[in-house]
């Protein structure tokens, strides 16, 4: 309350404010300014009720008279900052916010006038202003989420992505009880600088709790740049051009993204395959066959998985594998074969030959007939002769396996 003089206009000018009847509550403050100029109250509170009738020139002038006389009014910067906003002038609005934030005790207050200058900078794009900003509040509530997000936000756009990182991995300990969607901002700005960073773990984690409103479009149009799918592209150039190795740092970043990836492990397996290293690349097609969903993709690699697993002389492996093919589709004479194959070299010839039978009456092609009936030989020359020699006989019809049967045929006769 007003001292001196002009104690009582005041009293009956603050009653009438409280009515809003400001114009007569303005007549009482002058009056009370004239009976006691250097009061700082009275033109304060004439600039509130100028403020209230929006007229923000006069406000301001009272406001700048009440500092005159009380360098330390917090509350006439701040109403002094918000007119200056409204004109759109940020310049003066950034520095009166500023000087509410010197004058003021209150440490949350404080930091509140030193946040809407620093939201008034970065909506100027003057980032470097806004980190000193941010740096001087900072040493008032070091651990505040929102000072440690547009800090987090600035370090981003700046590529300062271990700082923005550090900054959030603080704020997104404190955000208990906040509705997912407002907690949705610091998790996009982990989740960007994580994955900047090329921690794809921590940004995909990051982003599945930033995925609300604008957030999921720009959460897509980063992963549009960096997927599983844009380095899969990149890694297929580079195995284009028979640059393996770079081709599989490429598949790794994919991998990092999505471990459960099947065109990755099956790419890195036809690299493997390429370089001669048959056991990595029957790991990597196992991988990719298990995280196929598509049953007829999961059908090719799994034929593609057996005939690696035959030339690396895994015939046990490559009769498992074949087995859970034709269970998901209808056997191929290729695989039947591969499968006969399996079974001759582990001297399983019983089941060869009967495979082998059979796919010999399921066909009028007399050259799959002739292949069929040397495989046949091959597998009961030890056991059988007579069958061996009828099959011989039967391959020899082929021009392929004529002169083979022929070799084989005079080795029987001269055993007797």
């Amino acid at each position: 309350m007003g001292q001196g003089a002009g104690k009582n206009a005041f009293a009956q000018a603050e009653s009438l404010r409280k009515g809003k009847r400001y114009q007569e509550a303005i007549v009482k403050y002058d009056e009370a300014i004239k009976l006691e100029a250097g009061n700082y109250r009275y033109h304060f509170s004439r600039g509130k009720c100028y403020y209230e009738m929006k007229e923000f020139d006069l406000a301001l002038s009272s406001f700048e008279e009440s500092i005159e006389y009380k360098k330390d009014n917090v509350f006439a910067y701040t109403l002094i900052a918000k007119i200056y906003r409204r004109k759109n002038d940020n310049v003066n609005a950034v520095y009166y916010y500023d000087l509410a934030f010197q004058y003021e005790q209150d440490p949350k207050r404080k930091v509140s006038y030193k946040m809407e200058a620093i939201k008034l900078l970065l909506q100027d794009n003057k980032t470097a202003e806004a980190q000193k900003h941010l740096k001087e509040v900072k040493a008032v509530e070091p651990d505040n989420i929102n000072i440690l997000y547009f800090d987090a936000k600035i370090s981003n756009e700046n590529g300062e992505y271990q700082e923005a990182r550090k900054n959030m991995e603080v704020a997104t300990t404190k955000l208990e009880g906040q509705p997912p969607a407002q907690a949705a901002k610091y998790w996009y700005e982990l989740g960007f600088a994580c994955n900047k960073l090329g921690d794809y773990a921590c940004s995909s984690k990051a982003w599945e709790k930033a995925y609300f409103g604008k957030y999921k479009a720009l959460i897509d149009r980063e992963k549009s740049v960096n997927s599983p799918a844009f380095y899969y592209r990149i890694a297929m150039s580079y195995f284009a051009g028979g640059e393996y190795e770079q081709s599989k740092a490429q598949i790794d970043k994919s991998l990092e993204l999505q471990n459960n990836f099947p065109a990755a492990y099956l790419l890195m397996g036809k690299i493997d395959k390429k370089q001669g290293n048959y056991s990595s690349a029957i790991e990597n097609f196992k991988r990719a066959a298990s995280f196929e969903e598509d049953p007829a993709k999961k059908v090719k690699i799994l034929q593609t998985l057996a005939s690696l697993q035959v030339d690396a002389g895994d015939y046990s492996g490559g009769i498992s594998t074949i087995n859970e093919a034709i269970s998901k589709s209808q056997p191929s004479p290729q695989l039947q074969y591969m499968k006969a194959v399996c079974h001759y070299q582990l001297r399983q010839y019983d089941s060869a030959i009967s495979l082998l039978e059979g796919m010999i009456t399921g066909t009028q092609d007399a050259a799959l007939k002739a292949k069929y009936s040397f495989l046949i030989g091959m597998s009961a020359k030890n056991t059988d002769s007579e069958k061996a020699k009828a099959a011989f006989k039967a391959a020899s019809a082929g021009p392929m396996f004529k002169a083979a049967s022929k070799v084989e045929l005079e080795k029987l006769m001269k055993a007797g």
